[in-house]
């Protein structure tokens, strides 16, 4: 059983919390966790700052993290209260949010995967091709991964084929270049 740790109501926090890893196993004897990223927003991770652990029981929890570093593709995090290998056994396949409020704004035009994955995809004639479900970052530029019931497709995310991005509405309006959806 845990004790000392804050559990809250979710409606007690303004906006719905944003969830940006899981805990996918324990970190050595003093309580450290392996997390895997699942957002790009772990660089609003820094020591001191109040995360929530949604625990696999579905509870809230309020914790400060303690320190945070990379470990190839994983985060390797502790926190204040968390400081064995029994308590932070407890916390394994806990998904660690943080508060929407402190991820900085981005400039009109631009914006966050989590905001792309999800949306449909239509071509200027208004015919839909199907959802984004995954974006790859290529270097030159990103590449959107759409799939319909039967095909996926992979779409380039440049201002030649990508007209329009508007989350609001739930949709990306594309142009097809020769070649795009074969």
């Amino acid at each position: 059983m845990r004790t000392g740790n804050p559990r809250i109501n979710s409606k007690d926090i303004s906006s719905n919390p944003v969830v940006i890893a899981k805990i996918t196993k324990t970190w050595g004897a003093k309580g450290e966790l392996k997390a895997l990223p699942l957002s790009e927003f772990i660089f609003c991770l820094y020591p001191g700052l109040t995360v929530y652990l949604q625990t696999s029981e579905n509870i809230l929890e309020t914790k400060t993290l303690n320190s945070i570093k990379k470990h190839n593709k994983y985060l390797i995090v502790s926190f204040s209260d968390i400081t064995s290998i029994e308590t932070a056994e407890q916390y394994l396949h806990s998904l660690i949010s943080i508060d929407p409020k402190i991820i900085p704004p981005l400039e009109d035009g631009v914006f966050y995967h989590d905001q792309i994955i999800g949306l449909s995809v239509h071509t200027t004639d208004g015919e839909m091709i199907g959802i984004v479900t995954e974006i790859f970052e290529t270097g030159a530029n990103d590449v959107y991964v759409v799939k319909d019931k039967n095909k996926e497709y992979l779409i380039p995310a440049i201002e030649d084929v990508v007209i329009k991005i508007a989350p609001e509405e739930g949709k990306i309006t594309i142009k097809v270049m020769q070649g795009l959806l074969d």
